[in-house]
């Protein structure tokens, strides 16, 4: 299946507490200059969606752009630099295992093939990345660091997320595999030590039919629960490798969105997926950003086995129907089209409707046919508009989102910008 998002694609948070919603076993730390309070989160659920956190911005603003109502690629629509993207695909934040007193954030600039790492939350936007990854330096964009496929670059990288012990994992989509780094990354440049989804770091075909080794432009990968969640959108499935794994080419466990390992067909039912995209832990419940099917499902406990069915939809009126907006064309407080990314701050999840231009704020606890409680990208639930030049508020192709205490912070993927956004 090909990527449905029309090209020109994190979670961030942000507060005095940062927190994993729902977690266990909490381990609290202050989150850097100038700020109090801390940060607590369940082993390897850092950098995942669910994340909240206190920035200690005085106020909204947007990055990546020298204004709101700029759309320019790079900042300016030349070269590739440092404060400028090309088509963001997620945000994420967590917290350095080397330094308890800082939290960092990262972005990942899909089209220039690198994720931008910030060592200090962003508080203007102004802010310069510190590192970049898949790239040599700050100027470079070339898919696979402009060479061929190796340890080092990516080709559409499109997500990045970061255990608790400071190992990350980066999606690299058009390459069918998952970068794995044992280590925090603080220089640009660096080398991954091992990779998922292919036999070694040169190869990158499609295996069909699939494996329970194999990927296809794997979307994003979590460390939940001492586990490792890959989101293998275009085979329609989520693997789950129990223990996380420290060598290339490992073996899933179990299957989330399909009968067994050798099957990708996309299914609108209770325990079927079309293009899943990001997933969601709130305290033992998770949620599947399903995008293809236009809904958003919850499973009661993290799942642990192949074949489990989902509770509850949002997006649809029951867990059989997968229709964008329901069928009828314009959206309501009760449809999705395209769901793409999720996050949550205690209170609410936030819903990315990537083709609706907007995010959609449902009040917890879930139940199906829920209506949204509010949005942010519309004047209203009804509309859908592309808004050029864009406003401080408007959103277009939404990817990646993060809480703050008093914030959303939101991947603006076609606007080429993240825009930080009072809650409402």
């Amino acid at each position: 299946m090909t990527e449905r998002f029309s090209s020109p694609w994190i979670y961030l948070c942000l507060a005095v507490i940062f927190c994993v919603a729902g977690c266990n076993n909490d381990e609290s730390i202050q989150q850097g200059p100038g700020a109090t309070g801390g940060l607590t989160s369940s082993a390897n659920d850092f950098g995942g969606s669910g994340v909240v956190m206190n920035s200690g911005i005085a106020g909204p603003f947007v990055l990546f752009q020298n204004d709101s109502v700029s759309r320019m690629t790079n900042r300016d629509g030349g070269a590739v630099k440092p404060t400028g993207v090309n088509n963001i695909y997620s945000l994420g934040a967590y917290v350095d295992p080397n330094d308890a007193n800082r939290i960092k954030f990262f972005v990942n600039d899909r089209v220039n093939n690198r994720v931008l790492i910030f060592n200090i939350i962003p508080q203007n936007g102004t802010a310069v990345p510190d590192v970049v990854v898949g790239q040599a330096d700050f100027v470079s964009s070339a898919a696979n660091a402009g060479g061929v496929p190796s340890t080092a670059g990516f080709s559409e990288n499109v997500h990045m997320s970061v255990c608790s012990n400071g190992n990350m994992f980066v999606a690299d989509r058009q390459n069918n595999r998952v970068m794995a780094y044992n280590r925090v990354l603080t220089s640009n440049g660096a080398t991954a030590d091992f990779v998922i989804g292919q036999p070694d770091f040169v190869s990158v075909g499609q295996v069909n039919p699939p494996s329970a080794s194999s990927l296809f432009h794997p979307y994003a990968a979590y460390c939940m629960a001492n586990k490792l969640f890959v989101v293998d959108k275009d085979n329609n499935r989520i693997l789950v490798y129990d223990p996380i794994p420290s060598t290339t080419n490992p073996v899933a466990s179990y299957v989330i969105g399909q009968p067994g390992f050798v099957t990708n067909a996309a299914g609108c039912t209770p325990a079927g997926l079309n293009s899943p995209y990001e997933i969601l832990r709130v305290g033992d419940t998770f949620y599947i950003a399903d995008g293809g099917n236009h809904r958003v499902l919850k499973f009661d406990t993290i799942p642990g086995a192949t074949g489990v069915s989902a509770t509850a939809v949002l997006g649809q009126g029951d867990l059989t129907s997968c229709l964008a907006n329901r069928g009828v064309g314009a959206p309501t407080e009760k449809t999705l089209n395209f769901p793409n990314a999720l996050a949550a701050n205690g209170s609410r999840v936030a819903v990315s409707d990537h083709t609706n231009n907007r995010v959609m704020l449902f009040d917890l606890p879930i139940t199906t046919d829920q209506s949204a409680s509010s949005q942010i990208g519309q004047p209203g639930f009804i509309t859908a508009t592309t808004v050029d030049p864009p406003t401080a508020t408007s959103v277009r192709s939404t990817k990646g989102l993060i809480f703050d205490q008093g914030h959303l912070w939101i991947g603006d993927g076609q606007n080429h910008r993240v825009v930080v956004i009072a809650t409402p």
